[in-house]
């Protein structure tokens, strides 16, 4: 606007009034023509706050809506990530049950049966191992995604990497040796017993123990932020949260735990 005013002699063949030649030149015309003019001040005025507000409106709900987004794949994430690591978990405290067992038993049949029900399951948590592993790769997928998102809220960012990284750690322990069947094996029980290595299986439950709360605990944080601007706390959410008082109490007292010895 600036420019075609300063070039307007060069660009239609005259100058542009200044204010004082302006308002003489308002003063100078007919009422009728001054309504005209006024009536379009206002529809062009009125066109651009409605343009404004709609834009303003639109860019709101865009956000809201990208929000939600984000905070809905976190929890369906985690929460798919939560299962693998539970599934694991028992897998692993199943396969030293079963080692205890089958070494202290006398009973030939038994050892048998407990050997061959582990051996079932190891294709099993043999995909949910890699699946774990593949997660745990995929999780830095959200930093690229929504990057602007999570750096312009307090605290998502910093959950979310804490998060992360007990993925990672979980993850990095998942590589224990499964025991598998081979045909015609003259003798599965030793098979069995030959393949565990009960220090790898202790690993991963310790890791598992010192991150689940982590893993639960910061992706739930960073989509209750995220769902805050759109579900405002209120008196019942405080009302419902004061019942809760001892469980909040042990929930902060084993992240606190758990932050302590990561």
């Amino acid at each position: 606007m600036f420019v075609i005013r300063y070039n307007s002699e060069f660009l239609f063949g005259y100058p542009a009034y200044s204010f004082d030649e302006l308002m003489v030149w308002l003063y100078a015309l007919t009422d009728e023509m001054k309504i005209a003019i006024v009536s379009s001040l206002v529809t062009v005025v009125g066109f651009l706050v409605a343009y404004a507000s709609a834009t303003s409106n639109w860019r709101s709900q865009m956000l809201a809506n990208v929000k939600l987004q984000a905070s809905g794949e976190l929890n369906a994430f985690f929460t798919e990530v939560g299962s693998l690591v539970t599934d694991c978990e028992i897998y692993a405290s199943g396969v030293l049950d079963t080692s205890d067992k089958v070494r202290k038993s006398k009973n030939k049949q038994e050892k048998l049966f407990l050997v061959s029900y582990q051996n079932g399951k190891s294709h099993e948590i043999d995909l949910k191992r890699k699946r774990l592993v593949a997660m745990s790769i995929e999780v830095h997928q959200f930093t690229g995604k929504y990057a602007n998102l999570f750096l312009s809220m307090p605290w998502i960012q910093s959950n979310f990497d804490v998060a992360a990284k007990a993925l990672n750690d979980v993850a990095s322990k998942t590589w224990f040796s499964i025991p598998y069947a081979y045909p015609d094996d003259p003798d599965p029980v030793t098979t069995f017993l030959k393949q565990i290595d009960e220090q790898q299986l202790d690993n991963f439950k310790s890791s598992v123990a010192k991150n689940r709360i982590l893993l639960s605990f910061y992706p739930g944080s960073a989509g209750g932020q995220l769902q805050s601007g759109i579900v405002p706390f209120n008196s019942i959410s405080l009302f419902n949260l004061s019942r809760r008082v001892k469980e909040m109490y042990v929930t902060f007292e084993e992240l606190r735990k758990a932050k302590h010895d990561s």
